[in-house]
């Protein structure tokens, strides 16, 4: 082989790590585009990984969209299907932060057992939101387009921050990618789907490994958007889980929900991706999980449904 045959090759491998090229490979030329199928892959992924169950195993999932690549995104419904009681889960917006998606199945196992303890409350959960990221090889964290799903919602300051941002603060980190446009990808369309068809009263997006509960919604700040009623119980919801907030993005998910939609967006930050530690991080943060699920947030005040500045 000479040697422009071999820069080629090297170029071609430093652009697949950072996720502008994915090169062939048996799980990309087999992509799984029926859930049955899918499953199977997932299966293997645990067994592999010592996780036991089958994360698949008797749950109703419904397809609610199709990754890049064609695979199925899904999620699954549990509890009182009228409840205004919502809660909503996201695990694997990025495909190579492994422990999250772990918890994300193991809510649903979890969903399956428990959620008849709390007959006025509903949990939907989507445990896999990236999966092309995660089934791809190389794992990565962005999804087959090479852009961060939790930085490609039209939020209100997409245009004006996002791509500038990207460029001067990160540097242009391939890792951070927020899109050409803003909801350009089916998996950010996707989270968005199932927060208006399911209107929850608080959202919480599995993430690893900064070892935090960062928090996004309604506060003291909030009053002249929200009732004094609703920040109150906001608040306390933050209270329980000990979240903080720390800022947020342009084109977040807790921009989106938490900032313009006043939606309590809680986010969960394993202490590490690493795969081993998985069962004992649901082990600590179950408890916590089935707090969000129970707690009930009041609805909102008519001015604050309309929507920031209308």
């Amino acid at each position: 082989m000479n040697f422009k045959v071999l820069t080629a090759i090297s170029v071609l491998s430093l652009l697949a790590f950072t996720g502008h090229v994915v090169l062939p490979s048996a799980a990309a030329e087999n992509i799984e585009k029926d859930l049955p199928t899918m499953c199977v892959a997932l299966d293997g992924a645990y067994k592999k990984r010592k996780w036991g169950q089958d994360p698949c195993d008797a749950i109703e999932w419904v397809t609610g969209g199709k990754s890049v690549k064609g695979r199925p995104l899904i999620y699954a419904e549990f509890g009182a299907r009228e409840s205004d009681n919502v809660t909503l889960i996201f695990a694997m917006v990025h495909g190579d932060e492994i422990t999250p998606l772990y918890t994300g199945f193991q809510m649903t196992q979890w969903a399956k057992k428990n959620m008849s303890k709390y007959p006025k409350a509903k949990l939907v959960v989507a445990p896999l939101v990236n999966p092309d990221g995660f089934l791809d090889f190389p794992k990565t964290r962005m999804n087959a387009n090479g852009v961060d799903c939790n930085r490609n919602f039209a939020t209100a300051d997409w245009e004006k921050r996002a791509l500038k941002e990207w460029k001067t603060k990160l540097h242009s980190a391939p890792r951070r990618f927020p899109g050409h446009k803003p909801e350009s990808e089916p998996e950010t369309k996707f989270q968005k789907m199932l927060v208006e068809k399911f209107k929850p009263q608080k959202i919480v997006s599995i993430h690893s490994p900064l070892n935090m509960t960062d928090y996004d919604g309604p506060d003291h700040l909030k009053l002249n958007q929200f009732s004094s009623e609703y920040v109150k119980r906001c608040e306390e919801l933050r209270s329980k889980v000990k979240a903080k907030s720390s800022g947020f993005f342009p084109g977040s998910l807790g921009n989106y929900t938490g900032q313009e939609l006043g939606i309590p967006t809680i986010t969960l930050e394993l202490p590490t991706a690493e795969y081993q530690y998985a069962d004992k991080y649901w082990q600590m943060f179950k408890k916590g999980l089935e707090t969000v699920v129970s707690y009930e947030v009041p609805p909102k005040d008519k001015k604050a449904e309309k929507g920031p500045g209308q």
